[in-house]
């Protein structure tokens, strides 16, 4: 009777451990599914789509996400696409930060993309991406100078020079900047052309037109005459 009431009582304590082995468990489990990893995303281009293991998520903004191992893939059409492996602990924090090249594996289109320049500058951060803005930034010094009015006559007053030159913001610029050469006297363009080099600027970073625009006031014969008065 005895050892019946004391197998009796074990089977119980075994029972009853069990209980606790399995509630533990169960805890762990959800504790540990508890547990998350942050991780931010800032991407260049911004229209750039980020996927972690097939699931989109939108730029520049911060998630907490189950720790584990993710592929990371950005694409972008017209632009390369990039993929790595991420892996993120318990409690721990990642930063994706990157940019994508164009098809040519460059960075023409941050040229014609303002908004995406100053996405890019903000993440630079390799020789490469540091180089192109550094450049940019050269580029558009310009606009500090910007519009540039010549009006001169030479020293004998024999001859009368009207140009200006100044931002052209027009939709279909092929360069980071596009500059227009208004031309008030005739002539002028080489001219122009010459100023903005000797201001240390090259001219292939731009897109230039040229206009020749007649100022409403003519030389004729030493004189000046106004057209509207003829």
């Amino acid at each position: 009777m005895f050892s019946f009431m004391r197998q009796h009582r074990w089977v119980s304590v075994l029972i009853l451990l069990n209980i606790l082995a399995v509630i533990v468990v169960i805890g762990v489990i959800i504790h540990n599914s508890m547990k998350t990893a942050t991780i931010d995303i800032d991407v260049a281009p911004s229209g750039a789509t980020v996927e972690l293991n097939g699931h989109g998520y939108d730029n520049f903004d911060s998630y907490n996400i189950l720790p584990g191992n993710y592929h990371v893939k950005i694409s972008m059409e017209g632009m390369q696409t990039k993929e790595f492996d991420l892996s993120l602990q318990s409690d721990g924090f990642a930063k994706i930060e990157t940019y994508l090249l164009d098809a040519n594996g460059g960075f023409d289109y941050y040229l014609t993309h303002p908004d995406d320049e100053a996405a890019l500058a903000d993440i630079a951060n390799d020789e490469a991406s540091k180089a192109f803005v550094e450049e940019y930034n050269k580029i558009m010094s310009i606009t500090d100078n910007l519009p540039i009015l010549y009006d001169a006559y030479t020293d004998d007053f024999s001859e009368y020079t009207k140009y200006e030159i100044e931002i052209d913001r027009r939709e279909d610029c092929t360069k980071a900047l596009c500059l227009k050469i208004t031309d008030t006297t005739g002539g002028n363009e080489q001219a122009a052309m010459s100023k903005l080099v000797e201001m240390g600027y090259d001219l292939n970073d731009y897109d230039i037109t040229y206009e020749y625009v007649p100022d409403q006031f003519i030389r004729v014969e030493d004189e000046v005459v106004d057209e509207e008065t003829e």
